[in-house]
């Protein structure tokens, strides 16, 4: 069984509580990637919130310590890197699940394309409302904001916004930057 880590709990809350509710949430965990989503991947204790839909038979994979919020959407194939937090309604979808470009052939009878794996690093967090278009990478210790629209690769630990999001500023100066991508890959 994995070791129980107390630092992530709500101030206030007793050990107890917490105890009960991590082992809720390793048998809705258990039921959800066993029965419900057996094509999902996961290496260790992950947090899937009510509502959350994964798309049939596609390559999804979870590290250790991910969260996925409320109402998520998962319908391309999904790399999550370790202690990854998705807030709620967040959308992965395919960059080419619709062909629109051929004349006398509608968009529902079009061809759909290869999207690519989308790659999510390890210790990033995903605003609420964001829509993660396939195949890009999400780097290392990155953020991405709340309601964003993200279409290009994240570099690690950066904070991006926007429709379309861009860069808003790093996360932490050059220095701190590499001691905490040293830190996450020890």
């Amino acid at each position: 069984m994995d070791s129980v880590h107390y630092a992530n709990h709500v101030d206030g809350e007793s050990r107890r509580v917490f105890l009960v509710r991590y082992q809720w949430n390793r048998l809705r965990t258990w039921w959800k990637f066993h029965l419900l989503f057996p094509w999902v991947q996961y290496e260790g204790f992950a947090r899937v919130m009510a509502h959350v839909s994964f798309g049939k038979n596609m390559d999804i994979r979870l590290g250790r310590n991910v969260q996925l919020g409320r109402y998520c959407d998962v319908a391309c194939d999904v790399h999550f890197g370790n202690n990854v937090l998705v807030g709620g309604f967040v959308s992965f979808v395919g960059r080419h699940d619709h062909s629109f470009g051929t004349l006398g052939k509608t968009m529902w009878d079009g061809k759909r394309e290869k999207n690519g794996v989308t790659v999510i690093g390890d210790d990033v967090w995903i605003g609420t409302h964001s829509v993660i278009l396939s195949g890009v990478r999400i780097g290392s210790g990155s953020i991405v904001a709340a309601g964003s629209v993200l279409t290009k690769d994240v570099p690690p630990c950066e904070i991006w916004g926007g429709n379309p999001a861009c860069k808003i500023r790093d996360r932490f100066c050059e220095v701190d930057k590499e001691r905490h991508l040293s830190f996450l890959a020890e």
